[in-house]
């Protein structure tokens, strides 16, 4: 007996803690991660992306943006940043230098003065600044390449990490034959089944051929802490759960006559079996069509009149909704509030559907998710919601 409760106790923990292990979140650290790109994306900006999405982060990839659309986009980013624990930053692109001051041009650029690096391309410096505003910071991952930029006098490439600066995150800087190092360094960090500190990711990164970095952070930063499952709660329900038994089973044992349980006992005589004409009507009774009562024969057909009304409005609803225009979709879309937007967001990244910022702007990556949705449901693929979908993913 004791054999067997020990062995209940033993499956009852095991399936809560594989409970608790698969309800668990994957990352108690928030992170943000914008992904910038000089062109298309490429397969270490693939690997760096689909790296920061298993961390959990919520991704912003971006492609090729002129200066204008930069200033757009981290604007996006810094107002992300600031909700968060953690922000990151990865560019590919090229990295150019005037005096002591390092830009970014990632849509391209033609110089024809320096003067020109001021209106149309991004301080590096902005991007350790917008990563910096997260709660406990962040960093600047770089991966240089020359590009089709044409140099002019004054005008350099950048070949090495920046010095530390106030109010800045750590850069970290690969140059081109790096990249792939550093990619693999990432994903190797990642795949450890451990919790991660930032400061350690960055120094060991830093270590590799061809990175350098401007500094480490200066406070303690996680960027990935596992939950610890409540096994201390396991065992007390385990616990509970046995001790019930247990009672139930002594109290069994100790009830008194046989007739409690109204099972035969050993020894005792089984009662006759039943006669073949009382199987037989027994059978033929089963075979009788069962009568439904109906309280009220005017109630039941009111009620099934409201189905009916019921089944033809959603009907209608349905059909209504699919001869809507794309452009009367689009509209509906975009009249949604801020907050209205998020919650859509949410709803779909909790999916898997959506990788990017929960920051009530629709994007690309916003429509990529709602395509996605609607292909599950076996809906005519749009990437815009119609309203029934659109009342689903607000619930």
């Amino acid at each position: 007996m004791i054999k067997f409760f020990t062995v209940i106790s033993l499956t009852l923990s095991a399936a809560f803690s594989a409970h608790a292990q698969e309800m668990r979140p994957l990352n108690e650290v928030s992170i943000v991660a914008l992904i910038i790109t000089s062109g298309e994306e490429t397969p270490v900006s693939a690997s760096v992306t689909r790296t920061l999405e298993s961390l959990d982060a919520q991704v912003l990839t971006v492609n090729a943006p002129n200066a204008s659309q930069m200033r757009s986009i981290l604007k996006r980013f810094a107002g992300a940043a600031i909700d968060v624990d953690v922000a990151l930053v990865y560019y590919d692109g090229t990295v150019l230098k005037i005096g002591n001051r390092e830009f970014v041009a990632p849509g391209g650029i033609t110089l024809r003065r320096r003067s020109d690096l001021l209106t149309k391309a991004i301080p590096l410096s902005a991007l350790a600044r917008a990563t910096a505003l997260a709660g406990n910071g962040g960093a600047v991952l770089v991966h240089s390449n020359a590009g089709d930029v044409v140099l002019i006098d004054g005008v350099t490439l950048v070949s090495d990490a920046p010095g530390p600066r106030t109010g800045t995150s750590p850069i970290l800087f690969a140059s081109a034959s790096a990249a792939v190092g550093l990619a693999a360094g990432l994903e190797a960090m990642v795949s450890s089944p451990s919790d991660i500190n930032l400061s350690e990711a960055l120094r060991g990164l830093s270590e590799l051929e061809g990175v350098s970095i401007s500094q480490l952070p200066t406070r303690p930063t996680m960027l990935r802490v596992l939950p610890v499952p409540e096994m201390v709660t396991t065992t007390e329900v385990a616990a509970d759960t046995i001790e019930t038994m247990v009672e139930t089973a002594a109290g069994a044992a100790t009830s008194g006559s046989p007739e409690d349980t109204g099972l035969p006992q050993v020894g005792e005589a089984t009662p006759a079996a039943d006669s073949a004409a009382d199987v037989a009507a027994a059978i033929e009774a089963l075979d009788v069509e069962p009568q439904v009562e109906t309280a009220d024969p005017e109630m039941a057909d009111t009620n099934s009149e409201d189905s009916t009304a019921d089944t033809m409005a959603t009907n209608t609803d349905a059909s209504t909704d699919s001869e809507l225009s794309i452009e009367v979709l689009r509209a509906m879309q975009g009249a949604l509030s801020r907050g209205q937007k998020r919650t859509v967001q949410q709803k779909l990244r909790n999916m898997r559907y959506y990788r990017g910022l929960i920051d009530g702007i629709f994007g690309p990556q916003t429509a990529r998710a709602i395509s996605s949705y609607q292909e599950s449901l076996g809906a005519t693929v749009t990437g815009v919601l119609t309203p029934i979908q659109l009342e689903t993913l607000s619930e």
